[in-house]
């Protein structure tokens, strides 16, 4: 899959979950890249998704932050993966048009 390929495959996960839950309500998961692939999960901020299936276990310290426009979310992560690869990220995304990245790099 394309990075373009990958963008719009979540980011329709994305739009149907956020009609469900609500924007702000929800963050993304991506972890366990494989390739050019990986696997995404989308939770609530708060609570539990009823049916949901999907439980992993984070790291608690060594996550970096950057927060930035969502229009501009190719470049904010351009930036990201010049120093090297992810294992996990988590996206959350607001009304205001702004989005905030945590990642946790491979050791």
């Amino acid at each position: 899959m394309t990075d373009e390929q990958q963008y719009e495959t979540i980011g329709q996960f994305w739009d149907e979950m956020a009609a469900l839950y609500g924007l702000e309500n929800v963050r993304g998961l991506g972890y366990a890249w494989q390739g050019n692939a990986m696997s995404y999960a989308i939770g609530l901020k708060d609570g539990e998704i009823e049916n949901g299936n999907v439980c992993i276990t984070l790291p608690d310290d060594g996550w970096e932050t950057v927060k930035g426009q969502t229009d501009c979310l190719k470049a904010l992560y351009d930036e990201i993966y010049q120093k090297g690869r992810l294992q996990y990220e988590i996206e959350m995304f607001y009304e205001d048009g702004t989005c905030e990245i945590s990642y946790y790099r491979v050791k």
